[in-house]
């Protein structure tokens, strides 16, 4: 027993020398002289949660992110609540933010939201993370998400200007969205579908996660393309519709015209329009659209019944 405890100290001084001159190689920037004396220790004690911690950051300072990241993540799960699980979440944090950023810059939004999103996850008051997010929903027109993490970032810093006039320039966009909106909608009402189309694209424009504004924006498209009455036009109006659909899947609406479109594209083809008419009718028995949605569905059935007599199917 007395044998073992001796191994035992020998290895732990063993390791901290071999640490300390890690640590020393990092300090002085030969991050590869660190990274070849960590890999030592790893290979004596694969639970020495310091070297896999020096080596992340050593990792990291040559570019290698994602080796940074496997050795940061080990540190952080072999000393969970220790002074250095902390630091390695610290970098890891650090590193994601960066990536994030670069991402951001590079104007590939789904790694940025990606990052940001798992450095929130991880915590929740990271002014970066939030900050960073917020201005990457901002540069894509999603304002309410923008605006709620604008609203997180100032939670945590409440004197910060910046965030304040971001805040503001965002409640000014949403408000000319808004305005758009309502002249787009009076004249989608009033069935003068190019003239809604122009102010519901702008209101887009101004507020891109406007979501009533995308609904009736794919509406008006949707008429006018079935107006054109081409079969490509057809299929690009049913496309529309679809979109719409998404949008409010408890409207009659966009089911009824998509089975306007289905039946003006092939009156023969009944399954489809019939389908459609029946998805209308099932989200609003009794709206705007179900009497008419029942004749069509009569219709439309008796007709197909009385081809697949003919022709004997």
């Amino acid at each position: 027993m007395k044998q073992f405890f001796i191994l035992l100290m020998i290895l732990i001084l063993v390791s901290c020398a071999g640490m300390k001159q890690a640590q020393q190689f990092y300090d002085q920037e030969d991050y590869q002289a660190a990274i070849d004396e960590c890999l030592l220790s790893i290979e004596k004690d694969s639970t020495n949660a310091e070297a896999h911690l020096i080596l992340g950051k050593s990792y990291f300072a040559l570019g290698k992110t994602d080796e940074a990241l496997s050795a940061l993540k080990k540190a952080e799960q072999i000393s969970s609540n220790s002074k250095i699980a902390k630091e390695a979440k610290s970098e890891i944090i650090s590193i994601k933010l960066k990536i994030g950023n670069n991402a951001a810059k590079e104007e590939n939004y789904n790694r940025a939201f990606s990052e940001y999103k798992e450095i929130l996850a991880m915590d929740s008051t990271n002014f970066g993370a939030n900050f960073q997010l917020a201005n990457a929903y901002a540069q894509n027109g999603w304002l309410i998400k923008a605006k709620k993490y604008y609203q997180k970032a100032l939670a945590i810093d409440p004197t910060n200007i910046e965030i304040k006039n971001k805040l503001r320039r965002a409640d000014s966009l949403m408000h000319l969205a808004e305005v758009n909106f309502e002249k787009g909608k009076k004249f989608y009402l009033k069935r003068k579908n190019i003239s809604a189309s122009k102010y519901l694209k702008r209101a887009l424009k101004y507020q891109a996660d406007y979501k009533d504004a995308k609904y009736y924006f794919h509406m008006a498209q949707g008429k006018i393309l079935y107006r054109k009455g081409s079969k490509s036009a057809l299929w690009d109006a049913i496309e529309h519709f679809g979109k719409a659909m998404m949008i409010h899947e408890e409207l009659a609406e966009p089911h009824f015209f998509m089975a306007v479109a289905y039946e003006k594209k092939n009156r023969n083809e009944f399954d489809n329009a019939i389908s459609e008419y029946k998805l209308a009718l099932e989200k609003e028995p009794d709206g705007k659209y179900a009497k008419k949605c029942k004749q069509k569905i009569r219709e439309l059935t008796a007709r197909r019944n009385k081809l697949r007599k003919f022709w004997g199917k």
